[in-house]
């Protein structure tokens, strides 16, 4: 069981049964009897079922402190007659006693008719908050591991699609000669345990699970056979956000100081020292913080922030983990942000976690807000800030939230082979203060950003972040690569509702609500980036018609498998469009229907893809076109024919397609020596042609582009254009 339930206080299924009839859901017809009574009456079960008015076959169930699966503990009886039950009782009363269980009571309900059997319930996900399952029930629930999540309280909207999006829907519409059940009663049922007013919102802080399991879906009902609720003996105290904070200091700060650069063995402080001295800082504007030196690396040093003599907004901490809490003391009322490199927080040891959260409290009532700690810090081009060397300073619309430092440098990097130009970038590491969810809701209203990309790991503000994500659809694009998804990444278990909560699905429950695209690794996050980044403002439907073209059946193949795997529709061309492709001499023996097989290579005119495209897109303008070439097939048949590939480029992107969003597959592109390699890439930088090497990638970029499009139309311009940033 998991530990989050231990914890909790069980309550008996009668009185959640009374909570959920109360609410709105369908429960067997029954009557609860305490134990003391069933001892001290012979039959009374039977009287009771009698007096009740209970007919058909009966239920008999168990309940009493600490049992949570009845099941397991032999407290369930089926198929009961009235004069049947107070015999049952007794043996079940002696099988439960074996077990280590005192029963304090017994429930006799009228047998539900067969049906489908579903599982509905909420648990409460740190740091998510309740999470609302729909899955198939009964035994079902843990063999086959089918349930599809959002995060609660739901709407109908999110009723609706779960009911309709779960692999065992089929169940529900009627299976093989099956009677389809009442879809509406069982949206009703989801609505009234896990809506705006349902029984897991009554229950607030106090909810740790909920499970109705199963629920029967039939044709002229669903009702809440089995239920049980944990709550929790103190309701957990909300957490107290941070003030509204203004991050502009932050990523173009007035004056910047570094703590733990040294005078004699030159570590992360003196790095930060020589990148920002390199921008242009210095005397006035760049101090090193040091107990005894009163210059560093040419930057004068003073003993403590309070002692500089000048504006200070940014303080980089490259000191050991015991000293960060004085650093963060010393600069209050001097500095707006410190930025913690060092680990040896939670991420290491017990120790390290009590360190942690003597920091966190130290942030809060010193009034600086900190990064990290365990992280790189910020990266602006335009505030000039930064925490690599010879980072690329052209500034752009993208900004990104990572909580890995290691991987922000690569996204700076490699994002600038990509094109990608950011206008912030930040690093959160384990975010005790400063956290992933507060930084999207202020760049969200950042007028100097326009897509935002995330990598996390473990958001500690969930709900925040989710909220956030809100506020983002339709006014800017995010697109967030999460890990530690798979089971073994996330140390996900299925065994209850509790563990159904598994990482990847509480993800695909964020995207499914609020529209984020969530990618599978950081090539496909940089791909889709800058797919956005040239398509952002391009006012292009999201329908998912896609098109593939290019060289070569197998590939193209490869390249509609990944289309659908990302989600895609390869709409087959119109009989037009195919007519035309056929008069350009293409068709015979290869596809023209979509994919389209266009062998282009070393002797073909700089026009051939345009020929090609033109008499397709002026009849079925498809939103989104992938062009795959293949590399060393320039250099395979021609001795110098890789040189027709750039014309081919430059002309196809020139032509500008109103109405289609164009990208490049460069497959084999290792083929080619590296300068050569360079300069293809380099040719679809100057064209403005978004470039890949994998279909995958290029396949969830398209995707991306396609959900932006969707949430934008989807919502009213007063809703989606940036509003202006708060005070």
């Amino acid at each position: 069981m998991d530990s989050a339930l231990v914890l909790g206080m069980i309550v008996s299924e009668p009185e959640v049964k009374e909570r959920l009839a109360a609410a709105g859901v369908a429960v067997p017809k029954g009557v609860s009897v305490g134990f003391a009574e069933v001892v001290a009456q012979p039959s009374v079960l039977a009287a009771a079922a009698e007096a009740e008015g209970l007919a058909g076959l009966l239920v008999l169930k168990g309940w009493g402190d600490g049992l949570v699966h009845k099941s397991d503990a032999g407290a369930v009886r089926l198929g009961l007659a009235p004069y049947e039950l107070d015999f049952e009782a007794s043996t079940m009363a002696a099988e439960a006693a074996a077990a280590g269980v005192r029963l304090e009571g017994f429930l006799i309900e009228e047998q539900a008719e067969a049906g489908v059997e579903l599982l509905v319930g909420v648990v409460d996900r740190p740091p998510f908050g309740p999470v609302a399952a729909l899955g198939l029930g009964g035994t079902l629930t843990e063999v086959l591991d089918e349930v599809v999540l959002r995060l609660a309280p739901i709407s109908r909207a999110d009723a609706e699609a779960m009911v309709s999006s779960f692999k065992g829907a089929e169940l529900l519409s009627g299976f093989r000669g099956q009677p389809p059940v009442d879809i509406n009663s069982l949206i009703e049922l989801l609505l009234a345990v896990a809506g705006p007013d349902g029984v897991a919102e009554q229950l607030g802080q106090s909810l740790v699970e909920l499970e109705c399991n199963p629920v029967i879906a039939t044709p002229g009902d669903a009702i809440a056979v089995d239920a049980r609720l944990i709550t929790r003996e103190a309701p957990k105290e909300a957490e107290t956000e941070a003030p509204p904070t203004d991050f502009g200091p932050l990523f173009a700060p007035r004056g910047i100081a570094v703590a733990g650069a040294s005078t004699s063995r030159p570590g992360f402080g003196n790095t930060f020292l020589t990148a920002y001295k390199e921008l242009g800082w210095g005397p006035g504007t760049l101090w090193a913080v040091h107990p005894k030196a009163t210059e560093i690396d040419g930057v004068p040093a003073v003993p403590t922030v309070a002692d500089i003599d000048g504006e200070v907004d940014y303080v980089v901490g490259a000191v050991p983990a015991a000293a960060c809490i004085d650093l963060v003391k010393g600069a209050a009322g001097k500095a707006k942000f410190v930025h913690v490199i060092s680990g040896g927080f939670r991420e290491a040891s017990e120790e390290g976690t009590d360190l942690e959260e003597a920091l966190g409290a130290v942030a809060r009532e010193s009034g600086v807000r900190v990064l990290g700690p365990n992280c790189l810090g910020a990266y602006a081009p335009a505030g000039r800030q930064t925490f690599l060397r010879n980072a690329p300073m052209d500034v752009g619309r993208v900004a990104m939230i990572s909580q890995s430092g290691g991987l922000a440098g690569d996204m700076v990097k490699g994002g600038a082979i990509r094109g990608i130009r950011y206008s912030k970038l930040c690093t959160v590491g384990n975010s005790i203060d400063v956290t992933p969810g507060e930084l999207l809701e202020w760049l969200v209203d950042d007028p100097d950003t326009a897509i935002i990309g995330m990598y996390l790991e473990d958001p500690r503000d969930g709900r925040r972040l989710y909220d956030a994500l809100h506020k983002a659809k339709g006014q800017k694009p995010v697109v967030m690569l999460v890990g530690g998804r798979t089971a073994q990444g996330g140390g996900a278990a299925v065994s209850h509702t509790g563990a159904l909560v598994a990482d990847h699905r509480i993800w695909d429950a964020i995207s499914a609500s609020t529209g984020v695209s969530v990618v599978g690794t950081l090539e496909e996050l940089l791909s889709a980036i800058a797919y956005l980044q040239r398509w952002t403002d391009a006012d292009i439907s999201g329908d998912l018609d896609t098109l593939v073209l290019g060289v070569g059946g197998g590939a193209s193949v490869l390249g509609t498998d990944a289309a659908d795997q990302a989600g895609l529709v390869t709409t087959p061309v119109s009989d037009q469009g195919q007519q035309a492709v056929r008069d350009l001499g293409y068709g015979v023996g290869t596809s023209i229907r979509n994919p389209i097989e266009i062998g282009f290579g070393p002797v073909s005119d700089p026009d051939v893809l345009v020929k090609a495209l033109d008499p397709i897109l002026e009849t079925q303008p498809y939103p989104d076109v992938v062009i795959h070439s293949n590399v060393q097939a320039f250099f395979s048949y021609a001795g110098d024919g890789i040189e027709r590939l750039f014309p081919i480029i430059e002309t196809t992107a020139a032509r500008a397609w109103p109405h289609t969003r164009l990208s490049l597959v460069l497959r084999n592109l290792d083929c080619a020596p590296p300068e050569t390699a360079a300069r293809i890439q380099q040719t679809c930088l100057d064209a403005n042609l978004p470039a890949f090497t994998r279909f995958a990638e290029a396949m969830a970029a398209v995707a991306a582009a396609k959900r932006h499009a969707r949430n934008r139309a989807s919502i009213t311009p007063p809703e989606w254009v940036a509003s202006p940033r708060a005070n």
